[in-house]
């Protein structure tokens, strides 16, 4: 192999990380215009990269299936050729199946799967395929049955790539706690895709059923899925089928794991190792010596425990010692590097599993890790030496309901999450919508176009916004303006009892109670805005006035008494003063008016004359004369007689 210096080196790497990427979405991709985009892209890198190292048997297999899927079968024989004694991989050799069967030469195409059925004897698609390449060598026509089981198959094929590509994207996530739940939840998907498999492939054993592909299909999704014993019937109608199926016997193996029968299991993945091919021989080899070491282990502690004729603690005493750890959680005395003593502790008790299932869960709360817990129980059965059915039960139960209990966990935190990003947009529409209305406010007072009547209306809107202070802020300037820097202190007072104020909230309310307690300059801003409420109530009241004197005019000429006049208008606040002023001014331009004021001023002098006082004729006229008047008559009155007796006196 040629040598390549470190700038190749770098280039060559680069050239992976291209050319990787670029297989990933060939595969995902279903357009065939944009596959053929890619295929053309991957074919260039691929030929850049051979460039610089043009001996590398990975980089021309590549490139075969390049020119494949571009049709340009020629080039992919030319480079399946140079390979030629370099490798015998299954790739290369599928590779060049591929180029014979699409070249019409199906001998050739036979003759390549079964070399690669020698390598995987098992492999039930390598079978299917031969089945269909030599009916196209003899040009018999592809029955309905077969093209109907193609179909289903490629309905399979489809659902399986989704579920690579979930799985590959659950690898992205940038930390383990993120990777664990984006892992979870994925799985969830995962999860329902084998039940659309399982369907399928259930589908095609009801009408074939002698379908090994289908069954094992079926196989694998009823385990994936949880549904071990409809598993476990199909593992026994497949090995029916096909004594050796490595996948059946490899699935059953699991099963055996699950419940707990070492025994079983090594029986099963012994078959495995005796047919399997290579690299599933290498992963069986693997589990087997597990399973013979923990076989091993639990016979030891077995007959190290007849031997010893340990004597465990009672089930009263096993659950009084739980009790007290419970008890030391609850009032803090225990922490998560002690629940490891404590676990060891409990094994002097009988019915340790009930034990690690409590000790488990207590240590789960201290370190809110409830995959801590689950995998504590796992680690328990699997290294258990010997574990009874029930023990297996309960542990398994109490591993379910930890899951169940991790789900709604889950649930409960996006139903948590989707109901905060409701609430913050709640808030943020609120705090628009305040901004808005607090604007229109502000506006409106600086222009004096807010009345004290519409304050109610205006509070109660202020009020059912969101951001308390800023709207308790607004409601207190808006008193400040209307009314007083008094009444906007008694308001803001009110608000300062509300019982859920925020830290915040308290803070503000405080703040602005001090700023109307203290001696300050008012701003201009506050001093315009009490001008234009000053100068809007005088025009009022002097539109209120002339309003009143309209109204007192109209009453005198329909004859009513001055004293008729100030009942009437009495909760008006006008004085009598006024009604007499009015009385005189119109008086004097009017005929009637004038006539009556006579006739009234006569009967107050013949009243006055006849000895009474100047407040009693006032009442007895009911006003219609000034008390300053009648005051003047009356002197005017006893002067003359006093006149008159000196007169006679003389």
């Amino acid at each position: 192999m040629n040598q390549i210096n470190k700038e190749e080196e770098k280039k060559i790497r680069i050239y992976r990380s291209i050319i990787f990427r670029l297989s990933k979405e060939e595969r995902k991709e279903r357009n065939w215009d944009k596959r053929r985009k890619i295929n053309l892209e991957l074919k260039e890198n691929l030929e850049k990269a051979l460039e610089i190292t043009p001996n590398d048997i990975g980089f021309k297999i590549d490139l075969m299936y390049v020119y494949i899927n571009l049709k340009e079968l020629e080039k992919a024989r030319e480079i399946g050729n140079t390979l030629l004694g370099q490798t015998d991989s299954k790739g290369y050799i599928n590779a060049l199946a591929l180029i014979e069967k699409k070249s019409g030469n199906y001998d050739k195409a036979i003759g390549y799967i079964k070399r690669l059925l020698e390598k995987e004897p098992n492999n039930q698609a390598l079978r299917k395929e031969l089945e269909m390449l030599e009916y196209q060598k003899e040009n018999k026509p592809i029955s309905k049955e077969m093209i109907e089981k193609r179909n289903e198959y490629k309905k399979i094929a489809t659902l399986e790539r989704k579920i690579r590509n979930i799985e590959n994207s659950g690898k992205k996530a940038e930390d383990s706690k993120s990777r664990k739940n984006k892992f979870q939840t994925l799985q969830k998907q995962n999860i329902g895709i084998y039940q659309q498999i399982g369907r399928i492939a259930e589908s095609i054993v009801e009408k074939y059923p002698e379908e090994i592909v289908a069954r094992e299909k079926l196989v694998k999704a009823l385990y994936i899925t949880g549904e071990k014993e409809q598993a476990t019937q199909q593992i026994e109608t497949l090995l029916h089928l096909e004594e050796k199926d490595e996948i059946g016997l490899w699935y059953l193996s699991e099963i055996q794991r699950d419940n707990g029968d070492l025994e079983g299991e090594r029986q099963t993945l012994g078959q495995i190792l005796e047919n399997a091919e290579p690299g599933t021989q290498i992963k069986a080899a693997q589990r087997l010596t597990i399973v013979e070491a923990r076989i091993e282990q639990r016979d030891k502690r077995k007959e190290m425990r007849e031997a010893l004729q340990i004597k465990y603690a009672t089930e009263e005493e096993r659950k009084k010692f739980i009790e007290e750890v419970q008890q030391d959680f609850l009032y803090g005395r225990i922490g998560k590097k002690d629940i490891q003593a404590k676990i060891e502790e409990a094994k002097k008790y009988v019915n340790f599993d009930r034990s690690l299932i409590d000790l488990a869960d207590i240590e789960a709360k201290i370190t809110d890790d409830k995959e801590q817990k689950i995998k504590r129980l796992e680690d328990y059965i699997e290294t258990k030496d010997s574990i009874t059915s029930e023990e297996y039960a309960r542990v398994q139960e109490e591993i379910s309901r930890t899951r169940s209990e991790m789900e709604e966990d889950q649930m409960m935190e996006a139903y948590l999450d989707q109901k905060e990003e409701k609430e913050k947009q709640k808030r943020q529409q609120s705090n628009i919508e305040q901004r808005e209305y607090s604007k229109d406010i502000i506006a409106k007072l600086n222009k004096g176009e807010i009345t004290q009547d519409e304050l109610p209306e205006i509070i109660k809107k202020l009020e059912g916004f969101m951001d308390r202070a800023r709207s308790i802020f607004l409601i207190t300037k808006l008193y400040e303006a209307l009314y007083s820097r008094e009444r906007a202190y008694d308001e803001l007072i009110k608000y300062s009892n509300i019982s859920d104020l925020s830290p915040d909230e308290k803070r503000q309310i405080a703040q602005m109670q001090k700023a109307l307690t203290e001696p300050h300059k008012e701003t201009d801003t506050m001093k315009r805005i009490k001008g234009i409420y000053k100068r809007k109530e005088e025009k009022e009241e002097r539109y209120h006035k002339k309003i009143q004197k309209e109204k007192i005019k109209q009453w005198l000429e329909e004859g009513k008494t001055v004293k008729q006049i100030f009942n009437l208008l009495k909760d008006s606040g006008t004085t009598l003063k006024t009604i007499i002023s009015v009385k005189g001014k119109y008086s004097k331009g009017n005929e009637v008016l004038e006539s009556r004021r006579k006739m009234i001023e006569e009967d107050a002098q013949a009243l006055l004359k006849g000895g009474y006082t100047p407040d009693e004729v006032f009442e007895i006229i009911e006003y219609d004369v000034p008390i300053s008047t009648l005051k003047q008559m009356n002197r005017t009155i006893r002067k003359q007689e006093m006149e008159v007796k000196d007169g006679i006196e003389h």
